[in-house]
């Protein structure tokens, strides 16, 4: 199939959730697409979907991103193909709730492999190519509990911490280039059965600001697009958000750490 666009966007954890409703977008966008997950996920099957719904061509590159080896098998894959690259999506991510002294060590590396460590390496190894462009972007997810410590959920979202200050960093570094950085910070969204089951148990601001993944995804390329460089998708979580700044942060902790009391050890959110 020809493809409709000289450049791709590469967009990790794309087979479900917040990754797959982005490369549908960006797709009905006519985008070019080189998508990565775990094998086994059925991406073959939404690559070929993409392709026949929105004649754009997507590349299939299964692949764990949380080895060692991970993200430099997927930059290869794309620089093997010859593929220009104006988009990077890092998506793909893994978080466990509960008390820290509950976490494996299997659990731990694999939140710090796949959301700091591979985040940042495919940031850096794109990055001459996305410097290439006249205009790029760099579309990182992170998390509304990145700017709060919270209860239940230390590792996790101090992961999405970090990626929340890398991508501002990088932002600083980047005027007066063609790249532009871009980092989402979504409240609750129903993205799996572990999500949907977390939101219930999390109380009425949970359920209330619970979006689905494809208005996740539809606000957020839209503002990445219009140079936006933090995005907090939701009214209600805006509003929360707001009211947040005038709270003392022992109240706002307080109140964190009453919503996530009821964890379930080893649930996993993606």
């Amino acid at each position: 199939m020809e493809k409709t666009t000289n450049c791709f966007a590469v967009v990790t954890g794309a087979s479900m959730g917040i990754g797959r409703a982005i490369a549908e977008e960006l797709a009905s966008r006519k985008h070019g697409l080189v998508l990565n997950s775990l094998p086994g996920q059925g991406l073959g099957d939404l690559c070929r979907k993409l392709e026949s719904d929105h004649g754009v061509t997507v590349y299939c590159a299964e692949g764990d991103l949380a080895k060692d080896d991970g993200p430099e098998t997927l930059y290869e894959f794309v620089r093997n193909k010859n593929l220009e690259v104006d988009i990077l999506v890092n998506n793909a991510g893994i978080g466990f709730e509960g008390p820290v002294e509950g976490y494996t060590q299997k659990q731990t590396d694999l939140m710090l492999m796949l959301n700091v460590r591979a985040v940042t390496i495919l940031t850096t190894l794109f990055m001459p190519e996305l410097k290439k462009h006249d205009r790029s972007y760099v579309l990182n997810l992170s998390s509304f509990g990145c700017y709060l410590p919270t209860a239940y959920k230390s590792i996790y979202l101090a992961t999405k911490s970090y990626i929340f200050y890398f991508t501002r960093a990088i932002g600083s570094e980047l005027i007066g280039s063609g790249v532009r950085t871009c980092v989402a910070v979504p409240s609750a969204v129903r993205t799996n059965i572990n999500t949907r089951d977390r939101i219930e148990r999390n109380g009425w601001f949970s359920k209330k600001s619970a979006l689905e993944p494809e208005e996740v995804a539809a606000i957020v390329i839209r503002g990445m697009l219009r140079g936006r460089s933090v995005i907090l998708p939701g009214k209600l979580s805006g509003l929360f958000f707001g009211l947040g700044m005038f709270l003392p942060e022992g109240i706002m902790m307080w109140m964190t750490r009453r919503i996530f009391r009821n964890y379930k050890q080893g649930w996993v959110e993606a």
